[in-house]
């Protein structure tokens, strides 16, 4: 794995749905709700408030494609689809570190293996419910 890859997350933090936190991504109209990790609970944070952290999602089959940018389908809501630039890989736990507008740990399915992307690929692919995000202490 690339030890100097940043993988810390910033948002603004806009409050909750039901039970998943409400992250918009500073200097975008990206708003992302995630299922709150450890450390995250409601009245744990002010609304308003700049919050840091680590988000993990799961993919279903990923694709190495040639072209295109980074981002994240809804704008708001639950990420769905997503594409992205590999910033880091750490194949003996099978995820990948990838620039999807923040810095995001997704874990390769059970086909594909992490080695199969390098640092620089773009990636596509449909994440599975439940991506997290924990914040740091």
């Amino acid at each position: 794995m690339n030890e100097t890859a940043n993988d810390v997350a910033e948002f603004r933090f806009k409050g909750w749905k039901k039970d998943h936190v409400i992250l918009k991504i500073p200097g975008t109209d990206y708003q992302l709700e995630l299922v709150p990790g450890e450390g995250m609970t409601e009245g744990s944070h002010e609304v308003g408030t700049r919050i840091k952290g680590h988000v993990h999602g799961r993919a279903l089959k990923m694709y190495r494609i040639g072209a295109g940018g980074n981002f994240v389908e809804p704008v708001s809501g639950h990420p769905r689809i997503v594409q992205g630039t590999v910033i880091a890989s750490d194949p003996a736990h099978r995820r990948l570190l990838i620039d999807l507008v923040v810095p995001v740990w997704v874990d390769v399915n059970d086909l594909q293996s992490a080695s199969e992307f390098r640092t620089g690929d773009l990636a596509h692919f449909y994440m599975h419910s439940g991506t997290s995000f924990t914040p740091l202490a």
